[in-house]
This record gives structure tokens, sequence and C-alpha cells, in this order.
């Protein structure tokens, strides 16, 4: 059985960060709710994870893209190690920035304007839309 990373759901420090351009319009509304990631890896936020049978979350493949039928975001970065799983937040329905979307499959010889349009219909379906926003 898979230990649990621990949950912080309130700090005694209160520090915002700095914006990051991943949410791509203020008026929109973007619905985070709390999944188990049962990947093994160091996560940041902006992740793409898809759900598995077992109703967890894992880290996004290219297969996946096409074939996947849940898909969410993470909201903030998470760590976790080997037979371990975490409970973290993640949007599931909203208007992303294509550009600060992380596919953890990604490699540098990889366009990630193509993933991005691979991922794009499935994504919609899922009520996650990509726009291209100009840095």
């Amino acid at each position: 059985m898979a230990d649990q990373v621990s949950l912080e759901l309130v700090k005694d420090e209160c520090t915002v960060p700095p914006p990051d351009n991943l949410i791509a319009v203020n008026w929109g509304s973007v619905y985070p709710d709390v999944v188990k990631v049962a990947s093994q890896g160091e996560f940041k936020r902006g992740t793409l994870l898809m759900g598995d049978v077992a109703g967890n979350f894992i880290a996004s493949t290219k297969a996946g893209l096409t074939s996947a039928n849940t898909f969410c975001i993470l909201c903030d970065d998470v760590t976790i190690g080997e037979n371990q799983y975490a409970e973290t937040a993640a949007y599931f329905q909203g208007e992303f920035n294509d550009s600060k979307v992380i596919f953890p499959f990604e490699t540098a010889e990889d366009d990630h304007d193509e993933l991005i349009e691979l991922a794009r219909d499935n994504l919609r379906r899922s009520k996650i839309f990509l726009r291209h926003l100009h840095d």
C-alpha cells in the first residue's frame, strides 16, 4: 500500500506567489478540486494530469492526450516519492494559457505547439480550454 504525502491546507505564513499567467483570463471561471495523484516524481504548477482506471490521477502521456477521458491541471507544485501518493489541488475546468501548460513527457525535441494541438479537442471535452496568449 502506498504512503500518503501530507496535505497542508492551512499555512501559518502568508506568501502570495508571483503571477505566472497560467490562467488565461481574469473574468473566466476555473474550478479546482482535490485529487489523488499517484505518479512518482516532481510536478510543477500547470502540469497536465489524466485520470486512470482506479480513479487516481497520473502524469499525462502522449498516447493519453487522445485516449484519456478525464484531465486536470495542477494548481500547485508537488513532489511524490516512490510508493507514495499526494492529495493536492487541481483545476478541472477553465481557460488556460497554452504556453504555460506542462506536459510531463515533453522533451527538448518535441514541439510544444504540436502537443497543444494534439490535446486541444480532448481537453475541450473536459472543459479545459487552451488559449494562445502573447507573453
